[in-house]
């Protein structure tokens, strides 16, 4: 479809506005309705629906774990929870940065290796940053409006509780994929950011905050190839994990049978059967034949615990009565 009208085609659309034919409301109504997300080929989508599933549970976890730690430290109400996920490019998100931001910079580390799947960018905007030294110090948190640099003392104040924070992502991430989280260092300069490469993919999750009075947000940048390292040792350790769990079910299988190969149980073999009275049961005297239902030349029935679990042959072996067993039943 050609994006530019012909003259034709603007003088009939201009008649039949004027006509009434066609009205704005419901043209701009058509136009919303109709809205298209441009999508670009030449950059993909390097983050599949299900992990962004996955990771969208991990920072809602994050977020409620954030909120209730800030809410006792500060004693003020505060609420985060995910505004938005997304993917950019680098130096899009770090070319949006004013100069002076409050970055840390937070690595993402095994836990059997020690070796790092790679370093995150969390960027906690200034406004918040500046509320929370004023709580700290006594304030009521309400003097944040700044547009300064932070000193070196703000710096050490925010140190520890940035600490706190950061680390508390290991315990929304447990459930998932177990990794260590350990803070590395702040940053307060954007153009010295140099963890991410400028072209790389990163995925950006939004946390709307809101402390007291203030909204603001705490931006998480996690690069795609640090993503696809974190999932591809999860599903490893899945793997081996199952592994590990079916031979250990083998194992307690192999045990639990040999303690039943060592317990005794009572086998009963039955020659047969008969019905008598209580009162011939009483006159039983010594040299009295019981005559039997079944003949001398059929099965012998042979019970373990009260269940009927062989067929047999009633016979004589090295001098000792025994049976042999002819028929499992159980």
């Amino acid at each position: 479809m050609a994006d530019i009208l012909s003259q034709s085609q603007i003088d009939a659309l201009l008649n039949n506005l004027t006509s009434g034919e066609v009205s704005m409301d419901v043209m701009d109504k058509d136009s919303e309705d109709g809205k298209i997300k441009t999508y670009d080929f030449s950059s993909p989508k390097k983050v599949t629906r299900e992990n962004i599933k996955l990771i969208s549970g991990i920072y809602e976890s994050y977020a409620r774990i954030v909120s209730s730690y800030l809410t006792a430290v500060l004693r003020l109400f505060c609420e985060i929870e995910v505004e938005q996920i997304d993917e950019s490019i680098f130096y899009e998100y770090n070319n949006a940065l004013s100069d002076s931001v409050l970055m840390c910079v937070v690595d993402f580390i095994m836990p059997d290796t020690k070796k790092s799947f790679g370093q995150i960018l969390v960027n906690v905007s200034k406004p918040l940053a500046f509320s929370i030294i004023d709580k700290l110090m006594g304030g009521d948190g309400d003097d944040y409006k700044y547009e300064r640099d932070f000193t070196d003392i703000e710096l050490s104040i925010l140190d520890n509780l940035l600490r706190q924070i950061m680390n508390q992502m290991q315990d929304a991430w447990q459930n998932t994929v177990p990794i260590v989280v350990e803070f590395n260092k702040i940053e307060t300069n954007a153009r010295f950011i140099q963890n991410i490469g400028y072209n790389d993919t990163v995925l950006l999750i939004v946390l709307d905050t809101v402390v007291k009075n203030l909204s603001d947000k705490i931006t998480v940048c996690i690069p795609t190839m640090t993503i696809d390292e974190i999932f591809k040792k999860s599903e490893s350790v899945l793997r081996m994990g199952r592994k590990i769990s079916d031979n250990e079910a083998e194992k307690d299988k192999e045990a639990i049978m040999e303690y039943l190969k060592a317990s005794h149980l009572n086998v009963v073999g039955i020659l047969g059967g008969t019905e008598l009275s209580l009162h011939d049961v009483l006159n039983i005297q010594v040299g009295d034949v019981i005559v039997l239902d079944d003949k001398t030349d059929e099965d012998v029935i042979l019970k373990v615990e009260e269940k009927t679990w062989f067929k047999g042959k009633w016979g004589v072996k090295r001098k000792r009565n025994s049976i042999k067993i002819k028929e499992i039943l159980y």
